[in-house]
């Protein structure tokens, strides 16, 4: 039996193994584009024995395969994920979001400059990104996969088209070779369909237009269109997008926030934090909407949107409160002590460790506060309600020890009584 054959009927066998696998990644991938608010069109496939053969054989001719294990090092896509972007400048959040869930060991970005066509084309051909990944975290049941590459495939939904068609009339001639007039015609396409793509481009940018002038935000695409298109794309890269999902359920529970005051917090987001993007924008709002104790911060809805309606989220209200008090008490000894901030800032325990308001390992317990805080507000291992208790009970303790180093004796009595509200 040859190698090819003995490599089919292993591959036969292992198929349903590669489909899951590819099911598995498509899942993944699509669950986390949707908490970003990307639209796109995401599908899987494993490949299909009897159309693996002919490539194989094709292969085999320019090339022999000395054993099954060369034939498994040279076909990478066994299983496969396609990603069709309804807007092509989303590649770069999607580029973010598969390093974050996956274990990326080669990416390819076409068309490559060495890449020589069978035509000799006007328009620069097939425009994409490819990812050999495995999965990477995965629970007990889907330990099994990670072992296996798979790939990626991240296009325009009109370049996916175009490439479905030409990738079968040209590399899989089931009806002989094409003529130089059908080469010229689907170079033809090609043009029209990069075409398209500024169009696509233009339409985002004009979706982000409208969206600023009617001075509202309807869904989570529109507010990833509004942050992408608003910011810099060094910060997109840098920052990374995060989960608008969260971001806009806030947003929609408390509607008091326009586009332009949204506009206003990106202006303020800062490259050499580390939170994401939508994580900055988040804390600014909340942060400047508790003015005080009594002002009109509702955070129960946007909880029970995270946890579930039936979840008592006192506790967690408490919690994120008086962790805005203590950065409250932080920023303004920041400011005492001449280290301003005119941009987003979060909390530094490490420089009031130095001016003698911390111990060090007071510092170590608030950072792992700030820790239960964020996932807190993403909704993610939330602790059970004894130990949020005694966390609280022992932040509101900090934050009372913070808030006594303030020099200004006005600001330091208006916290302490904001303190003491939340702990009755």
């Amino acid at each position: 039996m040859s190698v090819i054959k003995d490599f089919l009927e292993q591959y036969s066998k292992q198929y349903d193994y590669y489909s899951e696998l590819a099911k598995i990644g498509s899942n993944l991938l699509e669950q986390e584009l949707e908490k970003r608010g990307i639209k796109a069109i995401v599908s899987f496939r494993a490949k299909r024995p009897d159309r693996l053969e002919q490539k194989l054989n094709q292969r085999n001719e320019k090339s022999a395969y000395a054993d099954v294990a060369n034939i498994y090092e040279d076909i990478v896509d066994l299983a496969g994920v396609r990603v069709a972007l309804y807007f092509p400048k989303d590649r770069e959040v999607v580029d973010e979001t598969i390093n974050f869930l996956f274990s990326v060991r080669k990416k390819k970005n076409f068309p490559e400059a060495s890449y020589k066509p069978k035509f000799e084309k006007r328009f620069s051909g097939y425009w994409a990104s490819h990812y050999r990944v495995n999965l990477k975290n995965s629970n007990q049941n889907k330990k099994r996969y990670e072992s296996a590459l798979f790939e990626i495939q991240v296009a325009s939904v009109l370049m996916h088209a175009w490439s479905e068609v030409e990738h079968d009339l040209v590399y899989k001639p089931l009806a002989g070779d094409l003529s130089e007039e059908e080469l010229a015609i689907l170079d033809e396409i090609n043009g029209l369909v990069l075409t398209g793509e500024i169009a696509l481009e233009r339409l985002q940018k004009a979706i982000t237009k409208r969206t600023k002038e009617k001075d509202n935000i309807s869904n989570r695409y529109e507010l990833t269109s509004f942050i992408t298109n608003s910011l810099n794309k060094n910060y997109i890269n840098k920052l990374k997008l995060g989960d608008t999902k969260i971001l806009f359920n806030y947003l929609k529970d408390n509607s008091s926030i326009s586009v332009s005051e949204l506009s206003e917090y990106l202006r303020k987001i800062n490259q050499s934090e580390k939170e994401t993007i939508t994580d900055q924008l988040l804390l600014m709002i909340i942060n400047d909407s508790y003015k005080s104790v009594g002002s009109n911060l509702n955070l129960s809805n946007y909880f029970k949107h995270a946890l579930g309606e039936h979840k008592d989220v006192s506790g967690f209200e408490s919690f994120v409160k008086t962790w805005i008090l203590l950065e409250k008490a932080v920023s303004l000894i920041h400011n005492q002590n001449n280290r301003q901030h005119k941009k987003f800032f979060t909390a530094k325990f490490e420089p009031l460790v130095s001016d003698g308001v911390l111990t060090r390992e007071e510092s170590i317990e608030l950072n792992y506060f700030k820790r239960i805080r964020n996932n807190l507000l993403h909704g993610i291992e939330t602790p059970n309600d004894k130990d949020l208790n005694e966390m609280f009970v022992r932040l509101l303790a900090l934050t009372e020890k913070i808030i006594s180093s303030i020099n200004n004796d006005d600001d330091k009595a208006k916290l302490l009584k904001e303190i003491k509200t939340l702990s009755d």
